[in-house]
This record gives C-alpha cells, structure tokens and sequence, in this order.
C-alpha cells in the first residue's frame, strides 16, 4: 500500500524477527514451487529454484533459515525415486560465475547419487544431502575477496580460508537440525585420516564427513578454474589425485571405491 501511495520514507527499518519471518515465507513458497516442478519433470525451473534458493539461504546463514534447506532437499529425494537421475540433472547447473552456491548443489547432487548407489534409505540419503549441501556454508563469513583471490594465498589468508570449517561449525550447531552430522561435517570435511587435515588435524573422522570431503575435493579439482591451476577432467581428478591419497592414507578405500562406482552409473568418468 505503501509502495502504491508513494508513502514509503527514505529509511525503512525492519524488525529482525519479522525479517526472518519475511525469509521463512519465501523459503515456503521456493520450495512449494520445487514441488511442483519436480513432478512436471520441468528441469529448468528445477535448477533455477534450486540456484536461487541455496542463494538466498546462504546470503545470510542464520538459525531459523537454514532449516529451511531441509525441506528442499526432502523434496528433491522424495520426488526422484533414484538419486541418479537428481545427480543427471543437478549436474547439468550450468554457469560462468562458478560459486560457493553452485559448488555446493553440485557435492549435494553427488552426495545423492552415492547415497542412491549404496542403497541408503531416505533418511540417510536426506541427511548425507543436506550435510553436503551446507558443508561449506561458514565461506560466507570468509573475506570474499580472499575467497575469489586470481592467485595463490598468503599463509594468513589460507588460514582465515581454513576457519570456514569453524564458523560453519558454530552457524549450524546453532540451528535447530535433529541430526549432528550436519554441524560435525562442516567443521570435519577437510579433515584427512592420516591428522594432516584440518582444523584440527584429527583422525578419528565421520564417516558422513569422510564421504563429504572426498566429495568435495572431486568437486573442486573437477570444476573450479584458478590462475595457477585449471579444472582437470573426473578420470584425471580421481587417478592422479585422489587415489594418490587413498594410497597415503588420507580417504577412506572402501568410500573411495563407492564413489567411483556411482560415478561410473552415470557415466560421468
């Protein structure tokens, strides 16, 4: 009405409940039309809703808009009755501007089609989903420039990148999510077998964390473009590198071997 009569003031200040409220509301509606999309098989608007979504979410992680993503990642496994065709289509997200949202989607997708190829029940699945999907959620409290740095980081700069597993820590455990993992996999993902990881050179690992990672640095390796490095093909990623690590000691052999399993079912290597 405001808007219509040319009575808006040139402050406006909104109280924080009602904002999240305000946020709550449009997460409903997100995911009211992810539904709907889902069942129309209407892939497009799938990936869109998707993108924006995670976006909006992840604008301003907070308590009370994050539990949100819970149900769009409900949706996502209850309207696909096999986790591979989430993955073919997810995967399919395409974008010049490669970003923390996009990387995200793209280890949820993962996340699914393993969860899928080792026949894990829905729950598990839902859980393994959103556990990826908010792994990396404490970046948003990371310098962005530092973060889209064309070059290679300082010491001190690779050590506030290291503390997004912390702060994703201390934003999740914050949430009102029934499961752990959720919180324990964003402060463990980087962490390696062998105490070489981080934040806090553990070995003693989840295994939703150890899936997560090895994820994510596929992830990573596949489809982020740096000065200093291009992007290298899945085959490569997983031959040269990662079963490197396997051998050393820093991922899991039998996750290992899971995941290149459900990568072969979609033919992605």
């Amino acid at each position: 009405m405001r808007l219509r009569e040319g009575r808006i003031p040139e402050e406006l200040y909104v109280k924080q409940a009602d904002k999240l409220r305000g946020i709550q509301e449009a997460q409903k509606a997100f995911n009211k039309h992810l539904e709907n999309s889902v069942k129309s098989g209407n892939l497009e608007k799938v990936k869109k809703i998707i993108v924006t979504m995670v976006e909006e979410t992840l604008l301003e992680p907070r308590t009370g808009s994050l539990e949100s993503v819970s149900d769009t990642v409900d949706v996502l496994v209850d309207g696909y009755s096999n986790g591979i065709d989430v993955i073919k289509q997810l995967l399919n997200i395409s974008s010049t501007d490669y970003s923390i949202v996009l990387h995200s989607i793209n280890v949820m997708a993962y996340a699914l089609a393993f969860a899928s190829f080792n026949n894990y029940s829905q729950y598990e699945a839902k859980t393994l989903g959103l556990c990826a999907l908010l792994h990396d959620v404490g970046k948003k409290k990371i310098n962005q420039d530092i973060l889209n740095a064309p070059r290679k980081l300082t010491n001190a700069e690779f050590t506030e990148v290291k503390s997004h597993t912390t702060m994703g820590y201390n934003i999740l455990r914050e949430c009102k999510f029934n499961e752990k993992e959720i919180s324990i996999c964003a402060l463990e993902h980087h962490e390696k077998l062998d105490g070489s990881g981080y934040p806090n050179n553990k070995t003693a690992i989840s295994r939703t964390a150890q899936i997560v990672g090895l994820i994510d640095s596929f992830e990573t390796l596949t489809n982020e473009e740096r000065i200093y490095r291009k992007k290298m093909k899945p085959f490569d990623v997983l031959n040269q590198i990662i079963k490197k690590d396997v051998k050393n000691g820093k991922f899991n052999a039998e996750i290992f071997s899971q995941f290149v399993k459900s990568l072969c079912a979609i033919k992605k290597i």
